[in-house]
């Protein structure tokens, strides 16, 4: 049996990297955590004939999903598709399946679930700059949004979400050369490094803005708590020696990955204009203006030439991002349906149904009480809470914990309020991974 469960939480963790459905059944979409999540439930099943419901109602997520299938359910009365949120109700109930699972697993299979993430992450990396390379040399690529890479993911977003959460323990080994669960292969820290700029390069050509913000939230808080950590013990001369270090390390990994991106041409985009949208809600598009009439419009990169030759003048304007517009206009959206339903919520895929099913969850509290009311917000909210207090806690006695469960808290909240992972098997995963640090070694 523990050679079963080594194996299943291994496969349960790596298949988190693949969120694509692998197969359809009378219309239903499964995808590869779902056949884990039906693994995990048996074994949960036969821990609880065995041990009784005493030993499942220690699990913190358990009561999490219970309460959230209440409101949910509850939720259920107001949905305009009451089926439709049956249906992701289900979803929910393997969500919390698996979740339990890792939660009871994470102390006994900590290399396992590394080992797990870190080919998860290899394979994604890899898969998202191949596809930019294939892009542009018009091979078959699999992008769903043009020369932006979403590997195994849905969209680049998702994939960006999952490369800046899944980072966290790595960078804080890279910073702080310590974690005993770390695969062998990445104790070594010039393959760690390695494997890093790997990751970030990938990241930084999703162009997933939310997911470099994330980024470096978490760097500068596994640096700011090792400058606090070190300074009662090493005075400040040796503090400030720590500080230049793990910031020159992680300034290179973000500039070398931004060099290879230059210099074999990964991305098409503007990389520094578009961080600049982050702050400044607005970017720059190369425009033809007809030298007769004063007409302009936007043209793509490779048709710059074309339209030279045609007479047009070809310039560069600054124009508000329609990116950050359309997600103010979701969250309105959100907002509305939160309006009219704020106490019991809208059911699940409120903000779904209410877009014709177009995919729009973009910010994990808004789509949390539009769904499960005020019951459902105040959940997740508490969650949250809960592990910024465990990790302040940490900090008094485990620098490492404290680093991994409050950087992994920071990025994970910076994401989710422009990238909602309402459904997204790995943020609860990573949820269950935090929440098992307070308590285990990791």
């Amino acid at each position: 049996m523990p050679l079963l469960k080594n194996i299943i939480t291994g496969f349960s963790v790596f298949s988190l990297a693949f969120p694509l459905p692998v197969l359809a059944i009378a219309g239903w979409e499964v995808k590869l955590w779902m056949l884990s999540a039906i693994m995990a439930g048996l074994l949960l099943l036969g821990g609880l004939l065995r041990k009784g419901f005493n030993w499942l109602g220690k699990s913190k997520i358990f009561w999490l999903g219970v309460g959230l299938t209440l409101f949910s359910l509850l939720g259920i009365v107001n949905s305009p598709e009451k089926i439709y949120s049956l249906k992701q109700l289900a979803v929910l109930a393997a969500l919390v399946v698996l979740g339990i699972f890792f939660e009871f697993n994470v102390r006994k299979f900590s290399r396992e679930i590394y080992l797990g993430l870190a080919i998860g992450l290899l394979v994604n990396s890899i898969a998202a700059i191949y596809q930019n390379i294939a892009f542009e040399n018009g091979w078959l690529h699999f992008e769903i949004m043009a020369a932006r890479p979403n590997a195994f993911f849905p969209e680049a977003d998702w994939l960006g979400m999952y490369l800046a959460l899944g980072l966290v323990p790595f960078l804080a080994a890279l910073a702080n050369g310590k974690n005993a669960s770390l695969p062998e292969i990445l104790k070594n820290n010039y393959l760690l490094y390695a494997f890093s700029l790997l990751a970030i390069t990938a990241l930084i050509i999703t162009v997933a803005r939310a997911s470099w913000l994330a980024l470096l939230v978490e760097m500068g808080i596994i640096i700011a708590i090792s400058v606090y950590s070190n300074i009662k013990t090493y005075g400040l001369r040796l503090t400030a020696y720590g500080f230049l270090k793990k910031s020159a390390i992680f300034t290179s990994l973000i500039i070398t990955s931004l060099i290879f991106i230059n210099i074999f041409n990964l991305s098409r985009f503007n990389i520094p204009d578009r961080f600049r949208s982050i702050f400044f809600r607005e970017h720059v598009i190369t425009v033809a203006e007809n030298p007769n009439t004063g007409e302009s419009f936007k043209i793509n990169l490779e048709e710059i030439e074309l339209y030279r030759e045609q007479g047009y003048i070809v310039k560069e304007n600054y124009v508000a991002d329609e990116n950050i517009l359309s997600r103010k206009g979701r969250a309105c959206g959100a907002w509305d349906i939160i309006k009219e339903h704020p106490i019991l919520g809208s059911g699940l895929g409120a903000t779904m149904i209410a877009t014709n099913y177009e995919h729009n969850a973009n910010n994990l509290f808004l789509e949390w009480w539009a769904s499960a009311g005020l019951g459902g917000i105040v959940l997740i909210i508490g969650l949250i809470v809960y592990q910024v207090v465990k990790g302040v806690q940490l900090l008094k006695n485990n620098s490492h914990k404290a680093t991994l469960v409050i950087a992994g808290t920071a990025g994970f909240v910076v994401v989710n309020l422009f990238n909602a992972s309402i459904f997204l098997a790995f943020a609860w995963f990573y949820l269950v991974w935090l929440l098992s640090i307070t308590k285990h070694r990791t």
